[in-house]
Parts: C-alpha cells; sequence; structure tokens
C-alpha cells in the first residue's frame, strides 16, 4: 500500500504534466498550419510571390530569419500560322512551359511567333502603351521562325524562358514611420536569411518579381513580425511540429497510464 507522500507526489506529477499539455497545446501557433491560399490568376500589373514563411504577425524568438516565398508564374503564347492561307493552325497558351508541339499538319510553307505575356495577371496592353511601340512589340516577340513542311508532321517549338529575380524589402517600424533597413535585389533563389534583427523590434517585409524584360509585378502584402518576444518553451518547440506532437503523445500516454492507475480503488491507511 503506498504511503500518503508517494501518492501526494503521483498526483502532482500527473497534475503537473497535465497542466503542461494544456497550456502547450494553447500556445501553439495554430494560424501557421494553414493551406497555403493558390496563386492568384489575375492582378493589374503582375502577379506578386504568394508568401510562405513568416507569415503575418509573426513572433520569433531568435534575431535570425529565413524568409520563404513562391515563385512567380510566367505565360506565353505561341502561333503558328499557314502562309498559303493565313490560318491559325496552332495557338497556345502556355504558364511555366518553354516548349509546345502542333498537331499534324499537311505539307506547306508555315510562320510561328512566340510571344512573351508575362507574370500571371500581367496587363500588357497599358505597359506596351507606356513604351516606344516599335520597342515594345520586339521585347513581347521572343521568337518568330519560317517553316516548311516536305510532308505531313508536326512542329514543335522552343524557346528560352523568361528569367525572373526577386526583392525583398525589410523595414523596421519606428513610431510613424516605416523606413526600409534591407533592400535586396537580384535574388534568383526564393528564399533569403537575414540576421541582424534587434530583439525587442517590430518589422515588417515584402517581396516583388522583375523579369528580364523589365517588367515588375505587384508587392507582396506587407507581413508584420516581432523579434525576441516570446522566448518560451512551448513556442520554441512547436515552431517546429514533428517533435512537439511527438511529446505530446509520449505525455498523452502516461497522462492515460496514471489516469488508469489513480482510478484503482486505493485501501484505507
Amino acid at each position: 500500500m503506498p504511503s500518503r507522500t508517494t501518492i501526494w507526489f503521483r498526483d502532482a506529477f500527473v497534475m503537473i504534466f497535465a497542466i503542461y499539455v494544456v497550456v502547450s497545446i494553447a500556445m501553439v501557433p495554430w494560424s501557421n498550419l494553414k493551406i497555403l491560399e493558390p496563386s492568384p490568376t489575375s492582378c493589374p500589373t503582375g502577379c506578386p510571390p504568394t508568401i510562405n514563411f513568416p507569415d503575418n504577425n509573426y513572433h520569433h524568438y531568435d534575431d535570425s530569419l529565413t524568409f520563404d516565398w513562391n515563385s512567380v508564374s510566367i505565360t506565353y503564347r505561341a502561333v503558328i500560322v499557314d502562309s498559303d492561307s493565313g490560318d491559325i493552325v496552332h495557338d497556345a497558351n502556355l504558364t511555366d512551359f518553354a516548349t509546345t508541339t502542333s498537331p499534324r499538319l499537311k505539307v506547306g510553307n508555315y510562320s510561328s511567333t512566340v510571344y512573351y505575356t508575362g507574370m500571371v495577371g500581367t496587363n500588357f496592353t497599358n505597359l506596351v502603351n507606356l513604351i516606344n511601340n516599335e520597342t515594345g512589340v520586339s521585347k513581347l516577340i521572343l521568337k518568330n521562325d519560317s517553316h516548311q513542311l516536305a510532308s505531313s508532321s508536326k512542329i514543335t517549338l522552343d524557346w528560352n524562358k523568361v528569367n525572373v529575380t526577386y526583392t525583398i524589402q525589410i523595414r523596421e517600424y519606428k513610431e510613424t514611420d516605416v523606413p526600409i533597413i534591407q533592400e535586396i535585389n537580384n535574388l534568383s533563389e526564393t528564399v533569403y536569411e537575414y540576421s541582424n534583427f534587434v530583439e525587442g523590434k517590430e518589422y515588417s517585409w515584402s517581396v516583388y518579381a522583375v523579369d528580364e524584360l523589365g517588367f515588375t509585378s505587384e508587392a507582396s502584402s506587407q507581413s508584420d513580425l516581432r523579434i525576441g518576444t516570446t522566448k518560451f518553451l512551448a513556442f520554441m518547440l512547436f515552431n517546429d511540429w514533428e517533435l512537439p506532437f511527438l511529446l505530446l503523445g509520449i505525455m498523452m500516454v502516461i497522462a492515460l497510464q496514471a489516469g488508469v492507475f489513480l482510478a484503482r480503488e486505493e485501501k484505507d491507511d
């Protein structure tokens, strides 16, 4: 028969575990589990990159942070015309692909043109009007070719993809002003690590894309983040999901076993 000291110790141990489990679950940043929204398909001047991490109002316990965002989608139009009749025999609108193949065509002469139609959502009608017409047209046509078919066959077109780089801007809140403290251009990757944050400060960041033809996407919305404001063990654990849920599983099993043990009828001392 266990002594009263053992019983009190056992009860206190189980209560501590139960409180820790409840508090840990309550402090989990559940918003980080939300499903990523699909990239937008329309916007005035080119869709902005969508943000993966960190999300808006993110609290970070360290002075180093890796930003992560999705690449923007690039669109093209490939047209093949029958040179004799002037009929369009193949017209393809493509996203993130730099090749297309026509259906089987009859013997004859054909011409092909590949147009750059921009980052998804770009409205080139207004953009072309802002620049010289001849320059604008030559910029938007990526490739022109002639084709002579001596026998019935397909025509395959391929072209070089338009390269895109990214610019990230990091701002620091100072009263009502939000000055840019870091701007990094020509990023070919969709990640960037910044390690000069100051503990206790509040920041915001955004990112936009620039293609090699000089067109710029919209900037992503500015996302706020705080540095060094949540140095709690639960947050540090739950910033990574595999370990905390494993620990929670173990603690739940222990709590269940302890509950079964406590449920046993104790004999009077």
